[in-house]
């Protein structure tokens, strides 16, 4: 590692242990010569990864990131969540939310005590326990970024436990409560809505539909990184969802299988006609949603196994299909055994051999 001065700047040149050689630019000798130092000890302590990272990150060339939560959360958003996560929206609310509870302590100095007093908070202020969990999960997946970009040596906060998540308790919608609603859509949006219900699917994931996703022959439709957790699953296609999107003739040039008339382009919420239908059909507590887990419990009473099911949703495992979406009630599962009883004790009593008269 040297200082140089060339054209006007004291030039930092640095050739690190992976074998890269960087160059950074400072105005005065003091600072390069500061910043040399850092280097150097970056080397030493085995913390180099992340000095240059920073350095490099910056986004001003040359200017050191100061290794605050604020500062280290601004380049996670910006190298992460804006590139690789389609609710990036709902992410940087979350990172704002961070940095004014935790902006100013320097990143490698968040421990659990401020985690757990920030979870406090949040349940204080009304926050639900589902709510208060996904932003966790957000933090945590930060400190795992900032692990392998060597910002610190551990996830402070992997041991966080998740809180217990209070299940929706309304009840089950019936097929007349959902034609119900049906009834009262726009009739625009009605074929989108029929495909959520025929197919389990997320309301995102529909109004994004394109044609080439679709496969008539086989009857399924492939969802592609999903908006949720960006796996790509498989759906099956009633009839009445084939007929459904057969009833949006196709327009030139939209690629989308569902599309505003008046715009010529996919619908991008479709949420307020949803709550206009439902109101006026005498069920405001009837959300999309609902639809989701509603299919899922209408094939798990049919008798599909679980582990199918699981693959349609894309779920990581069968407990979180089990537990929220495909909990099929206990009279079901009463009259279910009932009935493989009473089969095998008849098949049973056609098996017995018939007593010889002595």
């Amino acid at each position: 590692m040297s200082v140089k001065f060339r054209k006007g700047k004291f030039v930092v040149d640095s050739k690190w242990p992976d074998g890269l050689r960087t160059r950074f630019r400072r105005t005065s000798q003091e600072k390069a010569q500061e910043l040399d130092l850092r280097i150097r000890l970056a080397m030493l302590d085995g913390s180099w990864p992340g000095l240059r990272a920073s350095l490099e990150m910056s986004d001003e060339p040359g200017k050191l990131v100061s290794g605050l939560f604020r500062d280290i959360a601004d380049l996670y958003y910006r190298d992460y969540v804006a590139t690789h996560n389609r609710s990036a929206k709902s992410k940087k609310s979350f990172l704002d939310r961070f940095k004014a509870a935790l902006g100013r302590l320097p990143f490698r100095g968040i421990a659990l005590q401020h985690v757990d007093t920030y979870i406090a908070k949040r349940k204080k202020d009304g926050l639900k326990n589902a709510s208060v969990n996904r932003e966790v999960s957000t933090l945590r997946h930060l400190f795992e970024w900032g692990m392998k970009r060597g910002y610190v040596s551990c996830n402070p906060i992997a041991q966080v436990e998740k809180l217990e998540e209070q299940e929706w308790a309304g009840p089950r919608p019936t097929e007349d409560v959902v034609q119900a609603v049906f009834a009262k859509l726009d009739p625009r949006l009605l074929p989108v809505y029929v495909v959520i219900r025929e197919t389990g699917a997320r309301r995102g994931e529909v109004l994004s539909l394109q044609r080439w996703q679709i496969d008539r022959a086989r009857q399924i439709v492939t969802f592609a990184k999903r908006t949720k957790n960006g796996k790509t699953t498989t759906a099956p296609l009633t009839q009445k969802a084939l007929e459904a999107i057969d009833s949006v003739p196709e327009l030139a040039g939209c690629p989308y299988a569902f599309y505003n008339p008046e715009t010529g382009t996919r619908w991008y919420d479709a949420r307020a006609p949803w709550e206009k239908a439902r109101t006026e059909a005498g069920y405001p507590w009837l959300r999309v949603r609902d639809l989701r887990p509603a299919f899922g419990i209408e094939v798990s009473e049919m008798g599909v196994p679980m582990h199918f099911i699981q693959s349609v949703f894309g779920h990581s495992s069968v407990s979180v299909t089990e537990k929220y979406y495909a909990k099929f009630s206990p009279h079901a599962a009463a009259r279910a055994v009932l009935a493989t009883v009473e089969a095998g004790r008849k098949n049973q009593s056609l098996a017995q051999p018939v007593a010889q008269e002595e």
